[in-house]
């Protein structure tokens, strides 16, 4: 019993040792270092931006362009693509028409005309530069082209007779034409510069070692035969340059098997064309 009680006076007379926070893994120096660290790049960044003067222009050697030299534009016809067909009606008394005069396209200056008929929208008020038509003066026809300045009077409209042809066709068209609807010719045309200027776009000539004012004197040209979008066969003209030649010989390898200028919607099977294509150079297409 003596041992028990003194056991128990002795537990209760000791003393509990306190908790300690856990230890940084950082020390005060090491958090001081990087502050300051962190506050010379800032500083640095900032007077190296401010010496450098970015808003000054740059010193750079001015480039040399050459000497300029005009080039002649030829311009080539495509005669294999189909002209519009004359036609009209026939008179017995007449001789067949060679040639019809066409009649003139009215030009007129652009101005503003007083018409109750006016809008009332803002919109709808002519600009400032625009001219405002003296009273009396009459209003141009609808078809009229109109221009801020009118140099050139025209004469009055000429009435266009029908062409004294017994044959179907337009009064604008030629003896020699096959293609009677007009809308379609003119398709047609455009479809061609389509593709006559895709085929130049892909021409491309390097190391030839010619000045650029040597450049533009080798024009090799090329007969292509277009179907269904694609080119079935073409045929050559040199230039006289081997190194011109042989780019535009890639040129034209290089579009077999590719999709070339889809043709117009209203007018998808064209069938077979010819087109005439000259491979010219210029300074951002050759050395």
């Amino acid at each position: 019993m003596t041992d028990g009680n003194d056991q128990r006076s002795r537990g209760a007379g000791a003393r509990v040792a306190p908790v300690l926070p856990p230890r940084s893994d950082f020390r005060a120096f090491d958090i001081a270092v990087a502050l300051f660290v962190g506050l010379s790049i800032q500083v640095g960044a900032g007077v190296a931006i401010s010496l450098a003067n970015l808003s000054a222009p740059a010193e750079l050697p001015e480039i040399d362009k050459g000497p300029e030299k005009p080039v002649r534009v030829i311009p080539v016809l495509d005669l294999d693509a189909p002209a519009l067909k004359l036609g009209g009606k026939k008179v017995n008394y007449k001789l067949p028409d060679r040639w019809v005069k066409q009649t003139p396209k009215p030009r007129v200056e652009q101005q503003a005309f007083v018409s109750t008929k006016a809008g009332k929208e803002e919109k709808d008020i002519p600009k400032p530069e625009i001219k405002v038509a003296d009273a009396g003066t009459e209003i141009p026809p609808p078809d009229a082209e109109v221009a801020k300045e009118v140099e050139i009077v025209l004469d009055a409209a000429v009435d266009v007779e029908v062409a004294n042809v017994d044959q179907e066709g337009h009064s604008d068209g030629v003896i020699d034409g096959t293609e009677t609807d007009p809308l379609k010719a003119r398709a047609i045309d455009l479809y061609l510069d389509r593709v006559r200027r895709w085929f130049s776009s892909r021409f491309r000539v390097g190391g030839s070692g010619l000045p650029p004012e040597e450049l533009t004197k080798y024009r090799p040209s090329a007969v292509i035969v277009l179907s269904n979008g694609t080119m079935q066969s073409y045929t050559l003209n040199p230039s006289g340059n081997a190194a011109f030649d042989a780019a535009a010989r890639a040129t034209l390898e290089g579009a077999r098997g590719q999709s070339l200028p889809s043709p117009p919607e209203n007018y998808p099977d064209l069938g077979t064309k010819s087109i005439g294509v000259t491979f010219v150079c210029t300074e951002k297409t050759c050395d």
